[in-house]
């Protein structure tokens, strides 16, 4: 049997809710991973930028720049553009609620773990139940999963291209198809972050070389 994803729904029912339930659970439990990853990134970005506001103030105070290079009207303007990207920035991510976001997608992942281990306990031992047993927990499985996802907000599709990559051979999807989806995984998790911490120093050093 072809194990692409995309003829599942050639599949029995069954085994369509069981690649639905496992796909959703591993897309979960990576938008948690994710999360958590980016609310670090985050966190350490507020402070480096914190840093090089106090850095850059400090110059002025202890007198330790030289004003042939640059004048105390640079500083002042570093530190003003400074204190407003750490103000907004701050304000931005704060509104973000990362540990929450993080909490409510390992819960979700959690509960679609045991309805996961339910259904293949079934499927081990659907030799011994009727077609009726059958109809009842498939009817039963299917409205578990469905309150479970009312529950919960929904992942990234990022966390479903993800979760594709790590199972690439099951999808289908050769050495570029995985690549390709983490280089965009890196895109929506760590570039802006990597971009703020790296960025403001170069610029600055730029504009005193200038």
């Amino acid at each position: 049997m072809d194990k692409s994803h995309k003829d599942y729904l050639e599949k029995t029912f069954l085994e369509e809710l069981n690649y639905k339930i496992w796909s959703t659970k591993g897309s979960r439990f990576n938008a948690n991973k994710r999360v958590v990853q980016v609310s670090k990134l985050s966190n350490f970005c507020n402070s480096i930028l914190s840093v090089y506001l106090i850095a850059i103030g400090l110059l002025s105070v202890y007198n330790i720049y030289n004003e042939k290079l640059y004048s105390e009207n640079l500083i002042a303007y570093s530190i003003t553009c400074l204190s407003i990207l750490l103000l907004v920035f701050g304000q931005i991510e704060n509104a973000k609620e990362y540990s929450s976001k993080a909490k409510e997608y390992h819960n979700c992942g959690l509960e679609l773990s045991s309805l996961y281990n339910e259904l293949r306990i079934f499927k081990t031992l659907k030799e011994n139940t009727t077609l009726e047993d059958k109809l009842k927990f498939a009817q039963k499985t299917a409205n578990d999963y469905q309150r479970i996802l009312e529950k919960h907000e929904n992942h990234e599709p990022i966390d479903n291209e993800l979760f594709k990559s790590k199972t690439a051979a099951y999808h289908n999807l050769n050495w570029f198809d995985v690549n390709k989806i983490k280089i965009e995984y890196y895109i929506r998790t760590n570039l802006l972050y990597h971009i703020l911490i790296v960025f403001p120093p170069i610029i600055i050093f730029i504009l005193i070389k200038n």
